[in-house]
């Protein structure tokens, strides 16, 4: 028993190790680091952990060292906890070529292991369960993190574990399923990447409409889920505390609004996070084909596939996105992009389809199961070589050389148009060129930005006269500014900076974030939870494993 765990295990990280061995070729060819479509935002949210780990000096809310050191807020709102683990990581490594290689690996390596094990929660055997493993890895967002760094990439690397919990809400025990489980799993989607968290919601919702509809345990299901969400909040609570504080006291800027019909999926040469292969569409189509034909077969093969379907066609340029925004614009802001869908999609999918070669195999003669098996191999070797031919040329073409984590930073200043303290409603793209106009190289040279103890930024410069600037950095409601040691509330631009009427010779601002008492408490809640999660689970580990050896040496000495 031992030895097949292991097994299982090990299959899905070698996996993994190959397909991001193979996408990483490109890169490994010229030793470099890439400048790809995500990539200065998130490197821009990590190298600011990661200076302030060797720094020593942490601020959770105020940006001093990325995106321009102009104390504006992102981590804390957008992955807080998993923005400090990549961070470190960086911190660790050093190098952009070596933070991009470590965590291309990374996300292969945890999408393989929760798909193949999500497999084999639905009784597949090894070998479908590697071939649709392979499959999951070669499509959509997962394959296209080496082309474009997408942080929905993460997100949806962690959708099969969601699933994973998806299934015993509908195969639950008197009512009972691990609600300790599902809690932690959506509290780490949450901590990596908060859009995927709601469609993480969407997705679970029909596995316990169903659950609760077959059984006999209504109340108990109830409790449990209760449980779950408990749990969550109490994990999460370093975000909901975060934006119920930034949202009730600021007019905070929502993301940059997309052309919903201009970024849903599409038929495409290359299975990336827009565009999808012609021979992944037949194969989805026979799916449905073999679940209407055999509806009473299983009944998670049919709640996989029809949901699988139905978020593969939301996603889709199928769907009527251009009514959707047009009545809804809201979410070209808040929703940006229907492929984002696919993350739920393809796993739900190709899960669905490892169910139906498990049912296959019992009832036709090997060769069919095999014609099948083979069959996805050849999409998997298509998918690969696209996305391979894709990945080269991405990274060819975009590659930023052996500069160092400062210089890129100082090169590529990230200015999203979102979570800016804005005085009024305005267009993401009059916010994203209002700031490009003000935080530029020519203005941030006429500053001295150093960071101060405590996760202040000090700001200094020189005037040959008294006269009124304005100031590269973003003051939030509970921003404190001191200008020239004297405590200043001053008169900001629409996108949030703050004017001060200079001095003659030597100037200094100081900008400081003010966290409440009542936040720190929740931060530290939330930290602690994490610990006692991970501990039990530690715990749990180590007492199976001791509890099986038990086992073992008892039927040994018997015999």
């Amino acid at each position: 028993m031992i030895k097949r765990k292991s097994f299982d295990t090990i299959i899905p990280l070698i996996l993994g190790l190959i397909l991001a061995t193979i996408l990483l070729i490109p890169q490994f060819q010229i030793k470099a680091g890439v400048n790809l479509s995500d990539t200065p935002f998130h490197f821009n949210r990590f190298f600011d952990i990661a200076e302030q780990f060797r720094n020593h000096n942490f601020s959770y809310f105020q940006m001093n060292y990325g995106f321009g050191q102009t104390g504006r807020v992102v981590n804390a709102l957008y992955g807080p906890f998993f923005s400090y683990i990549l961070g470190f990581l960086l911190f660790i490594t050093g190098s952009w070529f070596k933070f991009q290689v470590l965590t291309t690996y990374i996300v292969f390596l945890v999408g393989s292991y929760g798909m193949y094990q999500l497999n084999l929660k639905l009784k597949t055997s090894r070998i479908t369960a590697s071939i649709i493993t392979l499959l999951f890895l070669t499509t959509g967002y997962v394959s296209s993190w080496t082309s474009s760094n997408s942080f929905s990439t993460w997100g949806g690397i962690l959708i099969p574990f969601v699933l994973i919990e998806a299934i015993d809400l509908v195969n639950n025990d008197e009512g009972k399923f691990n609600w300790i489980g599902l809690g932690t799993v959506v509290a780490v989607v949450a901590q990596v990447h908060l859009l995927t968290t709601v469609l993480c919601v969407l997705t679970l919702i029909p596995f316990f409409v169903y659950g609760l509809y077959q059984s006999n345990y209504k109340k108990i299901l109830w409790l449990n889920l209760l449980k779950a969400i408990v749990l969550f909040m109490v994990l999460t609570a370093n975000i909901w505390g975060t934006f119920a504080l930034l949202y009730s006291t600021n007019h905070v800027s929502a993301t940059f609004a997309y052309p919903l019909t201009s970024t849903a999926i599409t038929v495409g040469l290359v299975s990336v996070w827009n565009t999808i292969l012609d021979s992944i569409i037949v194969l989805f189509f026979v799916q449905l084909c073999y679940i209407v034909t055999n509806f009473k077969e299983s009944k998670l093969n049919n709640l996989f596939t029809i949901e699988g379907l139905v978020f593969l066609f939301l996603s889709s340029q199928l769907f009527p996105w251009s009514i959707i925004e047009n009545k809804f614009p809201i979410l070209k802001s808040t929703f940006q992009f229907p492929n984002r869908l696919t993350t739920i999609a393809y796993p739900l999918l190709f899960a669905a389809i490892g169910i139906t070669i498990s049912e296959l195999s019992k009832k036709y003669d090997k060769n069919i199961v095999n014609l099948a098996r083979l069959a996805l191999v050849g999409i998997i070797l298509s998918n690969l070589s696209a996305n391979y031919l894709f990945t080269d040329h991405r990274v060819k073409e975009n590659s930023i050389g052996e500069v160092t984590l400062q210089k890129y930073v100082d090169d590529h200043i990230s200015m999203p148009s979102e979570y800016l303290p804005i005085q009024k409603d305005m267009p993401s793209d009059e916010i994203h060129n209002n700031e490009a106009n003000i935080i530029n190289p020519d203005v941030n040279k006429n500053f001295n930005k150093e960071v101060l103890k405590g996760g202040r930024l000090k700001l200094s410069w020189y005037s040959k006269k008294k006269e009124v600037i304005l100031l590269p950095i973003f003051m939030y409601h509970q921003s404190e500014l001191q200008f020239n040691n004297k405590k200043l509330d001053p008169n900001v631009n629409p996108i949030g900076m703050p004017f001060v009427m200079s001095e003659v010779g030597k100037n200094t601002a100081i900008l400081s974030f003010n966290t409440p008492g009542w936040l720190t408490i929740l931060l530290i809640i939330s930290l602690i939870s994490w610990l006692g999660v991970i501990t039990l689970k530690i715990i749990s580990k180590f007492s199976k494993s001791f509890n099986i050896e038990s086992l073992t040496l008892s039927k040994r000495k018997k015999v």
